[in-house]
């Protein structure tokens, strides 16, 4: 296969996948969640259940689309080739890391108000969501484990992670709760300043 051809394949699996995530959010307002079937999500989309499930394990889960899930493998790459280094260091660098990726892949503002609204009046999918962003977190965990060594104290990289990854929802939440009109629809300054303010928190001296 060329390059050009698995780009187009990534494409076309990008917008299926969106294809799938539209038709759950348009469902559930048409019809409330609890009530949205694998089925009727299908036929909403144009695809068979069958492949419904090649792009996703349960409704849930395409509800949240393409919600936090990962850094790409390249930056992830990137970010343990650097070497060992103090923990604050690896938190700044982490950090940076996900900024230039939302900087660089902005999510969309009625993507993301769509399933946050969805997750607060869903148990399932507020789980689901919570899950999504677990698994981001063990990513991040994992990369600053293997950046710190076999040596390092194992709490270490979970606290990196789970720092990291407070601010971001932190200032994810802000970005959607924000009208925020005259800043357009870019949630990286939000999440910039929520970094900012855990370093003004923490002091010079600690991050």
């Amino acid at each position: 296969m060329t390059s050009r051809e698995k780009g187009l394949r990534d494409r076309r699996r990008e917008q299926t996948s969106r294809d799938i995530h539209g038709a759950v959010i348009r469902l559930a307002r048409e019809h409330g969640f609890d009530k949205v079937t694998v089925d009727m999500i299908s036929a909403e989309a144009g695809i068979s259940p069958r492949t419904f499930f090649n792009y996703f394990p349960s409704k849930e889960a395409a509800a949240i689309g393409t919600a936090p899930g990962a850094l790409p493998p390249l930056l992830l790459d990137r970010f343990v080739a650097g070497g060992p280094a103090h923990p604050r260091t690896l938190l700044e660098e982490l950090t940076r890391a996900i900024v230039d990726e939302m900087a660089g892949n902005p999510p969309q503002r009625q993507e993301v108000h769509d399933v946050f609204e969805l997750a607060h009046t869903t148990p399932s999918v507020f789980t689901a969501l919570l899950t999504r962003i677990d698994e981001f977190r063990q990513s991040l965990a994992a990369a600053v484990a293997q950046r710190m060594g076999p040596d390092a104290d194992e709490e270490i990289p979970d606290l990196i992670a789970s720092v990291a990854m407070a601010a971001v929802r932190t200032g994810m939440e802000r970005w959607h709760k924000d009208p925020g009109a005259d800043r357009g629809d870019d949630p990286e300054p939000y999440v910039q300043r929520s970094f900012a303010l855990l370093r003004s928190l923490l002091g010079p001296d600690h991050l």
